[in-house]
């Protein structure tokens, strides 16, 4: 077991970062680990800085990881304003209309209509895309829209050939390799397996749920390399639920199969019941920085 010892307010004020007006942070309200060893937000800033992509996980429910998010993405700014920023909560056929968002052709009630948001945007993801818009960062709509993870959910993704190309054109270039790791494919047994059919009490699942969330991984890790393509290689921080990313499974492995000189980091954000006092063992392969705060953030 380890104590918690990062000094919240002083990192903070080393990097010269705004505190978010919706969460405010206490000295011990977060705890930075990489591979057991406890480290300060600025050092994992740092290292962040040198990589192709950083790609946080997150809870989509953790008020306090998304404003952590926040501080990341203005820690790599502040280190290299052409940083791209992509994320999983808004999906490719609605990249236009993000686009005339950032660059303030349509009103933002226009684009709340048109977007398609997340119920927890304005709390938790409007922040990030408003600082994008005030420092005009390309933000990539990354996600496969989910009317096409559903019918691959359902039916699997041999359908989705059949769609016409101007919509084959929203996803990964089909088809998509199954070929998971087999700890992945382990994990999401567990996880599905909990969550339908007999015994849970729950609707059973899509027979073809894995097929469905491979669509979202490679949709999203291709979204990544086209925008990294547009932008002539600038470094991108994507955020997603850390389902999609811990371990350097789901779209991570993806990413690194498809350029091996890419250089990925690995960020999970979690709460922990026993926080401050966590195990760090438990986390040493869950990415390269691993951020844990309590149950709830402090008020």
């Amino acid at each position: 077991m380890i104590p918690f010892y990062t000094k919240c307010w002083s990192v903070l004020a080393v990097l010269g970062l705004a505190l978010s007006s919706s969460v405010c942070f206490a000295q011990s309200d977060f705890l930075v680990l990489s591979h057991r060893e406890t480290v300060s937000f600025e050092r994992m800033i740092e290292e962040l800085s040198k990589a192709d992509v950083v790609v946080v996980g997150e809870e989509h429910d953790h008020k306090l990881g998304h404003a952590l998010e926040l501080q990341i993405l203005k820690g790599l700014h502040a280190r290299n304003p052409s940083q791209l920023f992509s994320l999983e909560m808004f999906e490719r056929d609605v990249q236009l209309t993000l686009d005339e968002y950032l660059n303030d052709q349509i009103s933002q009630s226009s684009f709340l209509a048109a977007s398609r948001p997340w119920p927890n945007y304005a709390a938790d993801y409007a922040p990030l895309i408003e600082f994008c818009k005030a420092n005009r960062v390309p933000v990539i709509a990354a996600n496969a829209p989910r009317r096409y993870v559903s019918a691959a959910s359902r039916k699997g993704q041999a359908t989705l050939l059949e769609l016409p190309k101007a919509s084959q054109a929203y996803l990964a270039k089909l088809p998509i390799t199954m070929d998971l790791p087999p700890e992945y494919d382990h994990a999401l047994d567990a996880v599905f397996g909990n969550h339908g059919g007999q015994n849970t009490g729950m609707p059973a699942l899509p027979p073809f749920i894995k097929e469905g969330q491979a669509l979202w991984d490679a949709t999203m890790a291709d979204s990544i390399l086209r925008g990294r393509r547009q932008f002539r290689k600038r470094p991108v921080m994507q955020i997603n639920g850390s389902m999609h990313s811990d371990s350097g499974y789901g779209l991570v492995d993806r990413l690194r199969k498809a350029d091996r000189r890419l250089r990925v980091m690995v960020v999970s954000i979690k709460r922990d019941k026993a926080y401050p006092q966590v195990e760090a063992g438990q986390y040493e392969k869950a990415g390269d920085f691993v951020i844990l705060t309590g149950e709830e953030p402090k008020k």
